[in-house]
């Protein structure tokens, strides 16, 4: 593969080569094996005071995406409080927004007290506006251990390259914007829909859905892909037994979040959760599995908000789904396969060396 037609490969902020940078191989530094020149740099070595990782040594080479809370710092408890700490946050967050949201409703006569008390909640645009928000302040809960319960920039949050990776993104845009704008107009054309009105519910709809939705859904990934796959995969060594781990914890708990109780929108929520982790580890960050993410909910919430069924989109009782249901398994698993390869074809970086300290 020529890889003259792509930049090369910055290094992560932490791992900077140094005044030693400008040597010449074998001096001041010893030359990079054959055929791994711009490998990143082994980990230095335990912090101050010898902590190590229990149940393994120091680490001493790259990890991927799922290995990368298993540092010398790490301990098995970090792992489980950063998932109890952003189980308790979403929880605190989406029942405080939403008692807000359910109040607005009954001040502007959105809903009355007897359809609260029947439990006949429709959605509308302050419940799906404290939704998103109670996700994204969640995400930012999650950033916090992250950076100081995990010991690890900022940067690490995005991917393992210690950077949100703009030109991947855009690359990967083309081909997932353009798959589910069709995706999209397929569904609008079998939906079952009456005539579009342009009310002012619709227009709040419409506002929330393409302002709040994109960061919704990535903050998902954020908090599943980014926080809690990592911690889970953190209790065990090797790169496929913390894939493993760590993708069943986080596909399981997301599943779990949407609290569905029919069988086929279960088993949905498990092949998306499981293909997005498949999708940021082998791309080696969140920029890809966020966009799909986006992408998905707010196409499907734009057809739902003009076909007048928003209610129906997150309506998750027994018998909602069905076998049709086949249908976006295949989407999703066929976007991310295409993606992945994407990512193989061009060298994605994957893997890197955790920073010092962490």
């Amino acid at each position: 593969m020529d890889m003259t037609s792509h930049p090369p490969r910055r290094p992560a902020p932490w791992q900077s080569p140094g005044p030693a940078a400008n040597l010449p191989p074998g001096v001041g530094r010893p030359a990079p094996p054959a055929g791994r020149a711009g490998a990143p740099a082994p980990y230095p070595g335990p912090p101050r005071g010898g902590a190590l990782l229990a149940g393994g040594p120091p680490t001493t080479a790259p990890l991927t995406h799922a290995e990368f809370y298993r540092t010398p710092r790490n301990r098995w408890w970090k792992g489980l409080l950063s998932i109890l700490a952003i189980g308790a946050a979403l929880a605190v967050f989406s029942i405080a927004l939403s008692l807000g949201a359910t109040l607005v409703d009954l001040l502007l006569g959105n809903s009355t007290a007897e359809e609260l008390a029947g439990g006949r909640i429709a959605l509308t645009p302050a419940l799906l506006l404290a939704t998103n928000l109670s996700l994204i302040a969640a995400a930012a809960v999650g950033a916090v251990l992250h950076r100081y319960l995990h010991r690890q920039p900022i940067g690490t949050l995005h991917s393992v390259a210690g950077r949100f990776r703009w030109n991947w993104l855009g690359r990967a845009s083309v081909v997932v914007v353009p798959l589910f704008v069709a995706y999209a107009a397929v569904i609008a054309l079998l939906e079952t829909s009456g005539p579009t009105v342009l009310d002012a519910t619709t227009w709040a709809f419409l506002a929330i859905v393409l302002l709040t939705t994109p960061l919704q859904a990535a903050s998902e990934e954020y908090l599943f892909r980014g926080v809690i796959q990592r911690a889970a995969g953190s209790w065990v060594s090797g790169a496929v037994p913390s894939f493993v781990l760590g993708t069943l914890v986080s596909a399981v708990l997301f599943s779990l979040a949407h609290f569905a109780t029919d069988g086929w929108l279960i088993a949905y929520y498990l092949v998306f959760g499981i293909a997005m982790s498949l999708l940021t580890q082998f791309t080696g960050g969140l920029e890809a599995a966020s966009l799909v993410h986006a992408a998905n909910n707010v196409l499907l919430f734009l057809v739902s908000t003009f076909s007048g069924q928003m209610n129906e989109a997150v309506d998750r009782s027994a018998g909602a789904g069905g076998p049709f249901m086949l249908g976006p398994m295949v989407v999703i698993a066929v976007i991310t396969a295409v993606l992945i390869a994407i990512g193989r074809w061009q060298g994605l970086q994957h893997r890197a060396v955790p920073p010092v300290g962490a």
